[in-house]
């Protein structure tokens, strides 16, 4: 007679987000930490190499990204539907009003010493992801605590 095996328990969605997040950060932290012993300072990989790395990485986030979605129940896909709407939209706006201000205001502004233009560039376009992803967290806990009552 073979024992009974105990029933297996699910994730809940809060828990398979946390499980996603921290395989992407784990993944991100070897990939971070592989370049330094791989290529010593001054040495950089390939452009080949690191737009493949990217790609692959953005693919398996996507995949898990998926992987969670599809198991989430109504209230958490809708609260991070319409987090992303209002909060991401809000924050987006807010950074290109940023940035038109300065183009209108500091066009020949100089670039810090050492900068480029692809820095100014990222800088732009991180800070600008930077504002969607606050709006979209002020957003998300803003709906879920207008449910708690």
């Amino acid at each position: 007679m073979t024992p009974a095996k105990a029933p297996r328990r699910k994730l809940s969605s809060a828990a398979r987000f946390w499980v996603l997040m921290g395989a992407a950060l784990i993944a991100g932290l070897v990939l971070g930490f592989s370049q330094a012993f791989f290529f010593p300072e001054g040495a950089s990989p390939s452009p080949a190499l690191v737009g493949a790395g990217l790609l692959i990485g953005f693919a398996i986030l996507l995949l898990g990204t998926w992987w969670w979605w599809v198991r989430a129940d109504e209230a958490a896909r809708e609260a991070h539907k319409w987090a992303w709407y209002w909060g991401g939209s809000i924050g987006m706006t807010l950074g290109l009003i940023g940035l038109v201000m300065l183009s209108l205001y500091a066009p020949d502004a100089p670039l810090p010493a050492g900068a480029s233009y692809a820095d100014a560039l990222l800088t732009g376009a991180f800070g600008l992801l930077f504002l969607m992803m606050l709006g979209y967290g002020v957003a998300w806990a803003a709906w879920w605590i207008s449910r708690r009552r």
